[in-house]
């Protein structure tokens, strides 16, 4: 890998459209991948507004640098303190909604990486930093073979010089894994320049990621003829539980190793909330004026430190506050509320950190799996600037203790193309599937597919099963749509407690639970999610992406228009495969 990337374990992971974001990312002094795909939907000046923003935090110029410092009250650190960017464009799968060439949609990928090298490339260098890519949902060699062709022309239209370019693989589809290796050589290769016909040499490669989620949504796509396999609630399918998962992590780590490569571990998407209590978590009972007050009464009764950390003696449920001042007595159980939400935000901060931690020990060596295997990657992933700080020193403490000295030996195994490897890579998740998991999986879904529609890819979503807040982007929404409609069409029977326990998953049933999920839910976009829910889930046909019916009502909000649309979408798939985009010109609009 570059030199820059060497000791900087941690890659933040998130959309770069808003400057605050992108300077608390920056401020890591990590590694930051800006992110055009799953955290970035194509809403309003959205993609335009990332490209900006990019442009500004690359070139570093004084004028770039004035655009982006002070947003959201921050401001960017030294160059030299700041991470390392790596840029992730969209796949191929995915068409351009806002741009035709030669009155044919074009893949989004390819224009959001000539966009980023265009304004961006030669300033990185010039600054000694290196030009790297993210690349999503190759499902084949013959994807990376493409990639990177088009990378090469790029550097020549752009005169830089050959492999210029560095590539991180997301190895998240289940047909890519089968040529991981393949699509390794790929990135080495040279290339067969078409105007003289020499070999150029342009290698790229840096190493592969477990896109892990993705991965799993991948393979519930894949044997979506397959109904013998039912999806057991989601939340129980875990990298330590999933024997097809653990095999997957171990077999990428170790093909990074034979080809001298620098995998890199998953997502947490666990976030950290403020559990500490302020005078304005209380302004609406006591006022601006009356709330430090108010949380001093706290303190002294002793239901608070004083750094507003709550103490044992408030417990939710049974807790009265009757020891408070007589003035505080009527606000009681508004209090007792907010004192309730913050017991529930040290509940996510404590799980989240434990999650976390235990997710990176075994990645990084620290512990063997379940399985007996012993990962080793080279960093993860994290999805906040605030579990850098939680990640960081898991890795560290393995390079300390030489764990991630593997890296540099090629692995023992014998198996690489065996059958029983193959099928190791596809065994289906086993484990109960149950009403709380089904409404787990239509509420979360709503929830980011809520948020994506008004322009925000990246969510903050609430999981009522795991009682916990998690940072997601369109993977979840990719996994648990997909499961619900393998269940629906399966004609699963859902077990465990709840009044449906034994009972058939069918079509009447899920609707009504849709229906009264929606209800629990408030937001602009809460009905336009839920149509789209429907219509994924009922259809006759498994679609390929969820971001398709997405992206064809982005934008919109007049019921009638929103319907006809999804209408056009499910019909035409339904019938003949085809799937329509929204681009100017396009079959809908």
């Amino acid at each position: 890998q570059p030199p820059q990337f060497d000791g900087r374990r941690v890659q933040l992971t998130g959309p770069c459209s808003e400057p605050a974001m992108a300077i608390g990312a920056m401020n890591t002094g990590q590694q930051w991948m800006a992110d055009s795909e799953d955290a970035a939907a194509q809403y309003s000046d959205s993609p335009l507004r990332t490209q900006r923003s990019l442009k500004n935090l690359c070139t570093w110029t004084p004028e770039g640098k004035r655009a982006l410092d002070g947003a959201g009250g921050k401001t960017l650190k030294p160059d030299n303190e700041v991470a390392i960017m790596i840029y992730r464009p969209r796949g191929l799968h995915l068409d351009d909604r806002h741009l035709l060439v030669d009155g044919q949609a074009v893949s989004g990928g390819f224009v959001d990486a000539w966009l980023f090298l265009r304004h961006n490339a030669k300033a990185l260098l010039d600054r000694g930093l290196p030009v790297a890519f993210y690349l999503p949902k190759l499902e084949c060699v013959e994807d990376a073979d493409l990639w990177h062709t088009f990378l090469y022309e790029t550097e020549k239209a752009l005169g830089l010089a050959p492999g210029t370019v560095k590539i991180y693989l997301l190895v998240e589809i289940i047909n890519a894994t089968y040529q991981v290796e393949e699509m390794m050589y790929a990135f080495t290769r040279p290339i067969r320049d078409a105007q003289t016909g020499k070999a150029v040499p342009a290698s790229r490669f840096i190493g592969p990621n477990v896109g892990r989620w993705d991965y799993l949504a991948s393979m519930y796509r894949a044997t979506r003829a397959d109904l013998s396999g039912i999806p057991p609630d989601t939340n129980l399918v875990t990298m330590d539980g999933a024997r097809f998962l653990a095999v997957y992590e171990q077999y990428v780590s170790d093909m990074a190793r034979k080809r001298a490569a620098v995998p890199w571990g998953g997502m947490s998407a666990n976030i950290l909330l403020r559990s500490t209590l302020r005078p304005g978590d209380f302004e609406k009972i006591a006022g601006k004026e009356g709330a430090p007050a108010l949380l001093s009464a706290l303190q002294t009764a002793g239901y608070a430190d004083s750094k507003g950390n709550l103490t044992e003696k408030f417990q939710p449920g049974t807790a009265t506050l009757t020891d408070l001042p007589a003035p505080y007595g009527p606000q009681s159980e508004q209090i007792i509320k907010v004192l309730e939400n913050f017991t529930a935000r040290a509940y996510n901060n404590k799980v989240a950190l434990e999650k976390a931690s235990d997710d990176k020990t075994r990645e990084s060596g620290l512990r063997l799996a379940k399985d007996g295997g012993r990962r080793c990657y080279y960093g993860a992933w994290v999805a906040t600037p605030d579990m850098v700080a939680v990640i960081q020193p898991v890795f560290e403490k393995a390079a300390k203790e030489g764990l991630l000295a593997a890296l540099d030996t090629p692995p023992t195994r014998t198996d690489w193309y065996s059958k029983e490897l193959a099928a190791g890579l596809r065994v289906f998740p086993e484990g109960l599937l149950t009403e709380a998991g089904i409404r787990e999986d239509i509420t979360i879904t709503l929830q980011y597919m809520a948020s994506y529609l008004q322009g925000s890819a990246a969510a903050a979503v609430t999981s009522p099963q795991l009682k916990l807040q998690l940072m997601e982007d369109l993977a979840t929404a990719e996994i648990r749509r997909a499961a619900l409609w393998k269940r629906l069409h399966a004609g699963a029977v859902l077990q465990g407690e709840g009044p449906l326990a034994g009972k058939k998953l069918t079509e009447e049933v899920f609707l009504r639970l849709l229906d009264e999920e929606t209800g629990k839910l408030k937001g602009k976009s809460v009905d336009t999610a839920s149509e789209i829910l429907r219509w994924t889930t009922t259809a006759k046909k498994l679609i390929p992406w969820i971001s398709d019916p997405l992206n064809v009502v982005l934008d919109e909000e007049s019921p009638e228009v929103i319907t006809a649309a999804l209408k056009a979408y499910f019909d035409t798939y339904d019938s003949t495969g085809k799937r329509l985009t929204r681009v100017a010109g396009a079959d809908i609009g």
